[in-house]
């Protein structure tokens, strides 16, 4: 099978919870068990431990791979679960219009993580100080419910407020987009369950004591293993090639690096994203995960309504606040427009088959092929390079 099955002990009866790729499984982690116990933890907020069997024992967690006959695995929570926000995504997590940053926490932010992305190294003039939960209100109520659960460092409601510097992270605005849709997130090691070296890392820098990384959550288009893996092994490759190739990089923070994002806010968006990109479908009575957002965060307040702006900062020379309200209209009405747009493309489409008699199940098989001959040619062309690289180098 290639998934990996993950049921949730709940009230003594096992529920399907999440459904993983074991691609996506090889590719982010080391030691598997580990790391998806990690990520039950995250979505739970509850510690717990896996089995293989709805009856035990506990896994071994110092395996490195799944058995060919191992489908399912089984989450046994050792305490109250407090589940993440499953709607979270939606209208919650960070966006890069709602997030347009303000001029005294994007200076906080860059005196801590340096004047460019902490992970790809672009310039500071491409780059938002992207905050990680952009609601007071909710991010209070996110350390209400999970800090008493983190013992590395415990926080009060009124410790991280909604421009706290541990609320943020500097990013180049491809990766502040795909933080706010959930397509990464960053898993902070050593953890609950987790060391460093118990996920796959592009690693930057001197020796640390906990490092960030950027998890692709869903594999990336023309992701190619193999030419990853010859980049990686032939020459030193700068950050911003190996994000686009797929690897997992640290961030580095060039600034003072005091302060780094907190430990619950990430592990709490780490989970958001995860239950998002992996949801089972299968069990479709189970609805706690309803059951909880309604009694903690549906009634949160939006955000417009919650949180004034600050003044702009005179020391940050890069910030514009009349230029982000422009970007912020301007990007509603480009997503209006091309929602029109593609609605009436779809319409057309719809007509042309009609007319030529194709039916929309041919038409979704032929779209299939499309997209998968795309793909095999991105692998390709992504082999091709490697190795015109390294006949240039001399590597034979």
């Amino acid at each position: 099978m290639a998934e990996i099955e993950i049921f949730l002990i709940y009230d003594g009866t096992p529920k399907s919870f999440l459904l993983i790729p074991r691609s996506d499984i090889q590719r982010l982690a080391i030691y598997p068990f580990r790391w998806l116990r990690y990520v039950m933890f995250a979505i739970c907020g509850a510690r717990g431990n896996l089995s293989t069997t709805p009856e035990g024992p506990y896994v071994n967690y110092d395996r490195t791979e799944f058995a060919d006959a191992e489908t399912r695995c089984y989450y046994w929570p050792s305490e109250d679960c407090a589940f993440v926000d499953h709607q979270g995504l939606h209208d919650q997590l960070t966006s890069t219009e709602q997030t347009q940053c303000r001029g005294s926490f994007r200076s906080d932010v860059m005196r801590r993580d340096g004047l460019a992305c902490v992970v790809t190294q672009e310039r500071k003039e491409v780059c938002d100080a992207a905050h990680l939960i952009p609601w007071r209100k909710y991010i209070s109520r996110v350390i209400e419910l999970r800090s008493p659960r983190d013992n590395s460092s415990p926080l009060a409601p009124s410790d991280v407020g909604i421009n706290n510097i541990r609320n943020g992270i500097f990013l180049g605005k491809e990766l502040h987009s795909k933080l706010g849709r959930g397509m990464i997130a960053f898993i902070k090691t050593p953890n609950y369950g987790l060391c460093p070296e118990d996920i796959r890392r592009f690693q930057r820098g001197d020796l640390h004591p906990h490092y960030i990384t950027l998890h692709c959550l869903k594999e990336p288009r023309g992701y190619d293993p193999m030419s990853l893996a010859a980049y990686l092994q032939i020459g030193p490759v700068s950050p911003r090639v190996a994000s686009i190739l797929g690897a997992n990089v640290d961030a580095l923070f060039q600034g003072d690096g005091d302060s780094p994002p907190s430990t619950v806010i990430l592990d709490y968006v780490y989970g958001v994203a995860a239950y998002n990109a992996w949801e089972s479908k299968c069990d479709g009575d189970f609805k706690v995960m309803k059951q909880y957002h309604d009694k903690h965060y549906k009634g949160i307040p939006p955000l417009h309504t919650d949180e004034p702006e600050e003044p702009d900062d005179p020391n940050d020379e890069t910030y514009d606040p009349h230029q982000s309200q422009k970007r912020y209209t301007q990007a509603r009405r480009r997503d209006e427009h091309e929602s029109d747009l593609a609605k009436a493309m779809d319409r057309l489409n719809r007509y042309v088959m009609h007319i030529r008699g194709i039916t929309p199940e041919e038409a979704a098989e032929r779209r299939q092929k499309e997209i998968e001959q795309e793909e095999r040619a991105a692998q390709e062309a992504s082999r091709n390079k490697v190795m015109e690289w390294m006949e240039d180098q001399g590597i034979d």
